[in-house]
Parts: structure tokens; C-alpha cells; sequence
């Protein structure tokens, strides 16, 4: 009888879950690579009732299938990204949460497989995944949370590129006739017929190269917008500040028209979709998303790219038809972010929203709602990218208010700050800074409080008051992961000093307020001979070695090896009880071979972890959960002769902290493992970086433990935390 009830209360929990599964629409999303907010004839032939110049009329009427979403779904008027790069974006898209916190802000970092993202949580409730077209992530092969796959690494080229499975198995290789965005969209049709005969629902993503550059449309379209040009706005010659930038010069409208012919390339596309949906009867019980990662500048601004703060680059086209809940076809109003895409995409197919999703749900907005709590500004941000180490687009936090108003701070040169009221009547192509006009001054310090209390809520910067361990005072702060802070600190709120510049790990961390003695002494541990290398084959099978000389790069490609790091392993030594711990010092050698001008990448520091034995990790690059200590420990402007290093560790101090606070009784045994890694895959190139390990005889590394007497706290101490070191 036990046994009965059990298997009837098995299958009471089950059912629920089955006809979720069944029931749920199907779910399209598909993701234009660089595409403007204004790029399609629908926009244009709206922009004068906006207060815009429409600067490319001769649209209207070529780009029928995107406004055939617009006209039949609900258009997004003012949608955008909060990080105007693919890479970033993209993960923002896949995870609801900010770049900051999911920890990739350049286009080489590799997606967080262990990442909770709307795939996999759709794939766990019973649907099929697939995945087509552009991923990007560098070079990254997986495909977290799809089961179906069709895709390039990379960038991959508009024609004859090779196209790979889910375990990266070669599928086949367009040829140079076949158009990348509609071997994808193939691709993509035969899963929605695969799937139209199974019982689940399916979620689809379709990823274009489209429209980003080298701009090589279909023979179809490559043609579509001969002697054209742009009309003239405002902003053509007002340049982001402290640069000197023009690409409005030579062939500028040639390549404006091979940038608009993708996107006519890429319509075609979507109507094959939108037809498929049509002929199969499933149109009714489909939500198809079209979204872009970012916007991209024409000129504006004297740029040609992205990245930058200004409407150009962070407004995104954004159209979600799904005719079975929507109300009406509408155009919306309401600020929506590319941070929205993951938990909407749930909440259509019904399946709960994780709590540390930093996104909304668009769901009752396409269902005709009104939330009354409904955003009304946000943050955004943007951070060094090594791929393009000198890009026209210097790092930033930003903040966007629906009334106009934008605060934008650079990390680099607080001189650069800008504020504008971008609002229709006043100033919406960004030209009249107003961070030195009195008249604005309410209107200033409020948007700078926004800022900080949206930086505090994102956990961009977030504090959490002030401890005391074992008499050292210390702050509990979360920082963004991989962007830059000061911290400083004050007895008196007028005079105050820097106590240590970080980057953030995106984690709560303790950092050392106390005041530091002159008095100090000095613990030095010399590596230990297990240190290793990592060498990457074929894409993913790691192999080690213990050398001499460990290597950071790729080696020649004669070689047959992708990428490769180094790890260098250090006993943590016996705490000096009667002293504090002030700070932590890396002292190595390296050298550097090569330095192609094609791939100008550097090398970051890692902790990779502790633990009670020398044997190597089995973590390899793409793990999350390590800490980052030191970014661009090594540059393409480093010697090519030995040359030693010495880096101060704020990072690791602050972990060696904890350390010793968790093992009161330390007695040694425990080993801190340093990872050096490439912050981009160098592919092919020979470039690579030299490191000595403790193998070597005359250049082993250490790592100096120094210590000062426990110095009297003050009466009264003040701390203050900072974006950028500047």
C-alpha cells in the first residue's frame, strides 16, 4: 500500500510539470549583430513625428518583414542595451543580469558555462533548445542550454564559413556564394519543422552576423541602395571628449550602404521565419523576439563603431510579437533593456524567475499593462576592451532617465564627465554639455543620486558597513567584477588619502582600512617546483607541463596549439601573530615574444584557488568562480628581455585575510595557486609571453608577505569608495 502511494504521489508531480512542457508556446528570439534602433523603414518613416531627422529615407519599403513585426507585434520605442558591445550584451541577454555581475565586459571572455540562463531553465521544464548563427564569446565552442545546434565560431565571415554542432563537430562549410545569415536561417526553419511534430514546446535563437562590418550583403541585396548617403544631423562633428576622432572622411557613404544592405540581407531572413510560422499554423502560439546586441554609430559623434555612451550606440530595435496574449499590435513607450530579454522569455513560457535576475518581465506590457513601478531610468556601463585596446570609447558608468537627463562618468578623467538633457525639445543629439551649468544644477545632483543609489542596488558598488578583526578595521564592499575603484579614507571628511585602488571580483570582499606602520617586516615564499602550464589542443583538451619556462599565449602555430596559461603555486605561510598583514607583493620574471600589430591582447592574474595539496587544478580558463588579482599584469609594450615584475595583490590580501581569520591556528600546508591568462584568444599568432617558474634557477618567483605592528585605529575614521583611479 506504501508503494502505491508513493507512485501516485510520483505521478502527481509530474503531470504539472508535462502539460507546462506541452502547453507553453514556442519561443523565437533572433539577434541582429550591430543593428541601429533606426534601421528599418518603419523607424524611418516615423522619425520626423519623433523630432529626428530621418537620415536614411531611402529605407522605407526595403525592409518589409521587420515591419512586419513592428506593425503586427508591440514595437519598443525606446529600447536599449546597458553595455554597448556583442560579447557583453549577449550574456546580459542569456543571464537577466548585468555584465558586472556575470562577469563578461569584452568580447573574448568566455560565457560562464555554469551560468543559470533562460535556455536552461526553458530546457529543465521540458522544451527543446536550439541555437543558430552567431554565439560569439572569443572563440568559445559551448553552447550551454541548447540541445540543437548550428553555428560559427567567432565572428565568422559572411561566406565560406565552417559551421559546427553542439560538440563542435564540423557540420560543413558554406561555399563562397552562400550568404552566413541564411545558412543560419536554414538551419533554423528545419528545427521549427523538426520540432512542429513533437508534443514540447521549443525555444529557437537565431543569431546574424548581420549587420556587423566587413558589411558583404547577399547578391540579392548588395545592390539594393546604390547612390545613396546619409542626411545630415547635429552631432557629425562632436567627438566624445579628450579624443581626436573623425571617420566622416573618404569612402564613409560607400560603406554606410553596405552596412544598410545587410540589414535588407537579413529581413528576407526574417520573413522566411515569419512565413514558416504561417505555413505550420503556429504563428498564433509563437512569441518571436527581434532584438540587437547594441546600436552603432554612422557617424555621430565623428564614430563609426559603438561602445560609446550616446544614443547611437545603447537605443536598440526591439519587437516582440506573440498575437495569442497580445492585446493589439502597440508601439510602447516604457524603457525596455536588453537585461529584460531572459526573465520575459520565462514568463512567457510560465516558468519562475530567479530572484538575482536584475531584469523585468515585458510580458504586461505586451499584454497591454501599465505597472506602475515601471522603470524609469537605468544604468549602464561600458569597460576596457582588449580586443581593441585604443577603440574610440573610453570606459564609463552611465545613467539614462526616461525624462531625458544623462550623467555619464569616466573612469579615466573625471574632467570628462558629461550631462546632457537629451530630451526631444532640448538637446537629443548630445551636444551641449551641461555639467558646469548652474542652471541644471538640481537637475545634476539628482541624476548623480540616482546613479549611486542604481550603482548600490545593480551591486556595482555596494557597501556594507564597517567590522573589526582582530583590531583591524575593515570595509565590507561588493565591486563589479572587473572594473576599477579607489578606495580612500579620511579622519576628518576634508583631507583625504588613497588607501588602495582594486578591481572589483564582483563578491563581497573585506579590505583593510587601517592605518598603516612604518614599522614593518617581510615573509618571503619562493615558489613551489609543481608549478605548471597549460596548453589548450584542439579548442579544449588541456595537457600541463612542468618547465623552466612556463608560457602564456599560444605558441607558434606550427605547433598545433590554441591559447595557454601558467600557474604558479606558493605555500601560504605561518601568520605572524603579533603583526597585521599590510600588503602582498607577486615578484616574477618574464619576457615577451613578439607583439603582432593584428592582436594587441595582454595577460591577467588569477587566483585560481587554495588547497592542502601541489596537485594541478582541473579548472581550466572559462571557470567563473576565479578571482581576478591583477589585470594586465602583462602588456604588448613589455620587454623582450628578462625582466622582473613586482605587482602589489590588493585582491589577494584581502582573501589572505580571510584566510587567516577562518584558520585562527594555521600551521602551513595550504597552497595558493596564481594563474597568469591571456584576456583574449590569440588564435594562431605566435605572440606569447614567457614566465620562469620555480624550476628555474636563478629567477623563481615569490610571493612577499609584508607586516607591520597592529597600529592604534582612530577616534574616528571616514571611507569613501570611488569609480575609477583616476
Amino acid at each position: 500500500m506504501k508503494i502505491i502511494i508513493y507512485l501516485y504521489t510520483l505521478i502527481l508531480l509530474i503531470i504539472p510539470f508535462c502539460l507546462r512542457a506541452t502547453d507553453g508556446p514556442n519561443i523565437i528570439v533572433i539577434i541582429a549583430d550591430d543593428q541601429r534602433w533606426d534601421a528599418t523603414d518603419f523607424m524611418q518613416s516615423r522619425m520626423e513625428d519623433l523630432g529626428r531627422t530621418a537620415r536614411f529615407p531611402w529605407l522605407v519599403g526595403t525592409t518589409p518583414n521587420l515591419s512586419r513585426l513592428s506593425n503586427e507585434g508591440i514595437h519598443f520605442d525606446n529600447a536599449f542595451t546597458v553595455f554597448s558591445t556583442c560579447s557583453p550584451s549577449r550574456a546580459t541577454m542569456l543571464t537577466g543580469v548585468y555584465p558586472h555581475v556575470h562577469g563578461v565586459t569584452d568580447n573574448s571572455t568566455a560565457f560562464p558555462t555554469n551560468s543559470t540562463t533562460y535556455a536552461s531553465l526553458l530546457k529543465a521544464a521540458g522544451y527543446a533548445t536550439g541555437y543558430f548563427g552567431k554565439w560569439h564569446h572569443g572563440r568559445q565552442t559551448q553552447r550551454p542550454g541548447f540541445d540543437t545546434v548550428a553555428t560559427f565560431h567567432g565572428q565568422g565571415s559572411y561566406f565560406n564559413t565552417p559551421f559546427y554542432d553542439g560538440n563542435n563537430n564540423l557540420i560543413r562549410t558554406t561555399s563562397s556564394s552562400e550568404w552566413i545569415d541564411d545558412i543560419s536561417t536554414n538551419y533554423a526553419i528545419e528545427f521549427i519543422e523538426q520540432q512542429n511534430n513533437n508534443p514540447n514546446p521549443f525555444l529557437l535563437v537565431l543569431g546574424f552576423k548581420s549587420p556587423h562590418q566587413p558589411f558583404e550583403a547577399p547578391n540579392r541585396t548588395v545592390n539594393i541602395y546604390n547612390g545613396q548617403s546619409a542626411l545630415d544631423v547635429p552631432n557629425l562633428n562632436t567627438p566624445p571628449p579628450g579624443q581626436t576622432i573623425d571617420v566622416n572622411q573618404g569612402n564613409y557613404a560607400g560603406v554606410l550602404r553596405k552596412y544598410m544592405s545587410t540589414i535588407a540581407g537579413i529581413d528576407n531572413c526574417v520573413g522566411s521565419v515569419l512565413d514558416k510560422l504561417e505555413e505550420l499554423n503556429i504563428a498564433n502560439n509563437t512569441a518571436v523576439i527581434y532584438i540587437s546586441d547594441n546600436g552603432f554609430f554612422r557617424g555621430e559623434h565623428k564614430l563609426g563603431d559603438k561602445r560609446a555612451p550616446y544614443e547611437e550606440s545603447i537605443r536598440i530595435p526591439l519587437m516582440i510579437r506573440y498575437p495569442q496574449v497580445q492585446s493589439a499590435p502597440s508601439i510602447v513607450n516604457n524603457i525596455a533593456l536588453n537585461l529584460d530579454l531572459a526573465p520575459t522569455i520565462l514568463d512567457i513560457a510560465g516558468v519562475d524567475i530567479p530572484q538575482n535576475m536584475q531584469g523585468s518581465s515585458l510580458l504586461p506590457l505586451i499584454q497591454n499593462q501599465d505597472p506602475p513601478d515601471w522603470r524609469k531610468y537605468f544604468f549602464y556601463q561600458y569597460n576596457h576592451d582588449p580586443e581593441f585596446p585604443t577603440a574610440n570609447a573610453r570606459p564609463y558608468i552611465a545613467l539614462r532617465h526616461e525624462n531625458g537627463l544623462k550623467f555619464i562618468s569616466y573612469e579615466e578623467n573625471a574632467s570628462w564627465t558629461e550631462f546632457f538633457d537629451t530630451s526631444i525639445n532640448n538637446d537629443p543629439y548630445e551636444i551641449n554639455n551641461l555639467i558646469n551649468a548652474s542652471s541644471h544644477t538640481d537637475d545634476l545632483n539628482y541624476i548623480q543620486s540616482v546613479l549611486q543609489n542604481e550603482m548600490h542596488a545593480t551591486e556595482f558598488l555596494k557597501t556594507n558597513g564597517i567590522n573589526i578583526q582582530e583590531s583591524t578595521l575593515h570595509a565590507n564592499i561588493n565591486l563589479g567584477k572587473n572594473y576599477n575603484f579607489s578606495i580612500e579614507t579620511s579622519n576628518d571628511l576634508d583631507t583625504w588619502t588613497i588607501k588602495s585602488n582594486i578591481t572589483g571580483n564582483g563578491n563581497s570582499v573585506n579590505y583593510n582600512l587601517s592605518p598603516s606602520n612604518s614599522n614593518t617586516t617581510a615573509i618571503s615564499v619562493t615558489g613551489n617546483e609543481n608549478d605548471y602550464g597549460i596548453k589548450y589542443v584542439d579548442g579544449e583538451t588541456p595537457y600541463r607541463i612542468n618547465n623552466t619556462e612556463l608560457i602564456v599565449g599560444s605558441p607558434d602555430p606550427w605547433d598545433n596549439v590554441v591559447g595557454g596559461d601558467a600557474v604558479l603555486i606558493f605555500e601560504i605561510p605561518i601568520k605572524e601573530t603579533a603583526l597585521q598583514i599590510n600588503r602582498i607583493e607577486l615578484k616574477f620574471t618574464a619576457r615577451r615574444k613578439w607583439s603582432p600589430s593584428e592582436i594587441m591582447w595582454n595577460a591577467d592574474l588569477y587566483l585560481l584557488g587554495i588547497k592542502n595539496n601541489t596537485t594541478p587544478f582541473e579548472s581550466d580558463s572559462n571557470n567563473s568562480s576565479i578571482t581576478l588579482i591583477n589585470d594586465n599584469i602583462l602588456d604588448p609594450g613589455f620587454p623582450n628581455t628578462d625582466t622582473i615584475v613586482t605587482s602589489n595583490c590588493e585582491d589577494l590580501l584581502a582573501f589572505i585575510e580571510g584566510f587567516y581569520q577562518e584558520r585562527p591556528n594555521y600551521s602551513g600546508g595550504q597552497y595558493v595557486f596564481l594563474k597568469f591568462t591571456p584576456d583574449m584568444d590569440p588564435g594562431s599568432f605566435a605572440y606569447k609571453f614567457y614566465i620562469y617558474s620555480s624550476n628555474s634557477n636563478s629567477h623563481k618567483p615569490k610571493l612577499i608577505f609584508h607586516y607591520g605592528e597592529n597600529s592604534e585605529n582612530p577616534n574616528q575614521l571616514f571611507y569613501r569608495v570611488k569609480y575609477g583611479q583616476n
